[in-house]
């Protein structure tokens, strides 16, 4: 009989959505973090349940032929990149194998057309956006420090499954100006004896450090999340962490040089996990920053959505703009605009774009983007999505294809009923989340429409985070 605290020896035969080897001890299953499919191990069981366990990894006994050394120094205690010790082309066949499986078991299609994943050459400093959480948990310990500075600042990532911030002076996904601006703040936070926020008590003052790069401008913007209103010595910090991204090389792909243009305080005083709150001050330079992204510019705020990989963006939207099958005489609904980029990347082809989002500062760049590129015929319009589309409907616009857009929950069930009822001949559906994705797409084959097929787009190598586009027809078209 099985017992917890003991250890097995068991061969991995699958891998479930979270990214853990699936083994079998006795015929019950066994879920364990850092096993490769073909990997025999030993593992301690940690949690057992009536049908399955979790196991922790003690030994691996045969490495499969898909394992390979992190090359991140953190990977085994940073949260962030649970792949890292799988190969990336393994990496892009088991998030095929995620989507096609979560469409059939969820979404009720039977033996769905699914793409191999669109992966990347170079899978590595891909992010546009960092967010560091900051906490003085887990710091080493300083001895006496001056004042009521409660040790050492931790800015990097959560560990696995755990709110200790685990401090990393490189990450291989993110940005060189993110790395940059994380040891600067860490070090002001040390010299100005400024608290990092507790969750527990409510108490200290910083609690995120969000960096935004624009690959293709080089433009940098640094958001501090606070629990207050105003930082001690602003000036100081926004001299430090100038300095620090002026110091960096240009990107040795591009060429572009990195240069730190907007500096944002983001109050957020609630005791929740979400990062950020809604007011925003510009510390230092502009209150936005610019990217391109093909012939397009973009303008971006603190708090607007943005794809996090722009290489994977590009083939996303050239794919959603594929899938449309636009002549010029369509009009487009994008929905969970954001900025505005597909819409935008889209207008080119249609006759109307219209977008809708719930963020205000999104539909203000959305709008500002439309007239920095000379787009004449996209407008954003502000608010939900499940109320807005009604009132289109109402008056008399005629929707020829959707592009939904979500974020991870997925969309309102009342906005999927209101596209049923727009009745267009297509549906472009960009989803991070193949569950959600697939209960959505359930959904809309019992409103009228066909799945026609899915394309993966690896947005985010070495995670198990993976960005779909499916093609959803009319069936009475």
């Amino acid at each position: 009989m099985i017992a917890k605290g003991q250890s097995y020896e068991l061969k991995i035969e699958d891998m479930s959505a979270e990214g853990q080897g699936i083994g079998r001890v006795e015929g019950m299953t066994v879920f364990v973090d850092g096993a490769v499919v073909g990997d025999v191990i030993k593992a301690e069981l940690t949690k057992l349940k009536k049908n399955y366990a979790f196991g922790r990894l003690v030994e691996i006994l045969e490495p499969s032929a898909d394992r390979v050394e992190p090359a991140c120094a953190c990977a085994k205690d940073c949260g962030g990149c649970s792949l890292q010790h799988m190969s990336y082309e393994e990496q892009l066949a088991w998030k095929r194998k995620t989507v096609t499986d979560k469409l059939s078991r969820i979404g009720g299609i039977e033996n769905p057309v699914v793409h191999n994943t669109i992966g990347m050459d170079k899978p590595w400093r891909y992010r546009n956006k960092a967010q560091f959480p900051v906490s003085a948990a887990g710091a080493p310990a300083a001895g006496k420090v001056p004042g009521n500075f409660p040790g050492l600042a931790s800015v990097g990532f959560y560990r696995a499954k755990s709110h200790q911030v685990v401090n990393v002076d490189e990450c291989l996904i993110q940005s060189k100006p993110a790395e940059a601006l994380a040891l600067a703040l860490r070090e002001y936070m040390r010299e100005a004896h400024v608290p990092a926020y507790d969750e527990k008590t409510g108490k200290g003052l910083i609690r995120h450090l969000i960096v935004k790069t624009a690959f293709g401008t080089g433009e940098v913007m640094a958001i501090l999340v606070i629990n207050g209103k105003s930082i001690p010595n602003g000036e100081k910090l926004a001299y430090r962490m100038d300095d620090a991204v002026a110091s960096l090389d240009p990107d040795p792909e591009t060429g572009v040089e990195y240069s730190l243009e907007s500096i944002i305080l983001n109050t957020n005083k609630r005791k929740t996990s979400e990062v950020m709150g809604e007011e925003c001050v510009t510390l230092a330079g502009k209150p936005t920053i610019s990217d391109r992204i093909g012939k397009l510019n973009f303008e971006i705020s603190p708090l607007s959505f943005y794809q996090v990989n722009p290489v994977q963006m590009v083939k996303l939207y050239d794919k959603a703009l594929e899938y449309a099958g636009l002549t010029g005489k369509e009009t487009v609904l994008d929905l969970y605009c954001g900025v505005g980029t597909i819409g935008l990347y889209c207008a080119s082809r249609a006759g109307k774009v219209i977008g809708i989002e719930s963020v205000m500062s999104a539909v203000l760049d959305a709008n500002r983007n439309a007239v920095i590129n000379g787009i004449v015929n996209a407008e954003f319009i502000c608010g939900k999505a499940e109320e807005e589309l009604p009132k289109l409907l109402e008056k008399g616009i005629k929707a020829d294809v959707v592009v939904l857009d979500p974020p991870r929950a997925g969309c309102d069930p009342t906005l999927l009923e209101a596209v049923a009822e727009a009745k267009p001949d297509r549906l472009v559906y960009v989803s991070c989340d193949p569950a959600t994705l697939a209960r959505d797409v359930k959904i809309l084959t019992e409103k009228g429409y066909r799945f026609a097929e899915a394309q993966p787009v690896d947005m985010f190598p070495h995670t198990v985070h993976v960005e779909s586009i499916v093609l959803m027809s009319r069936v009475d078209k």
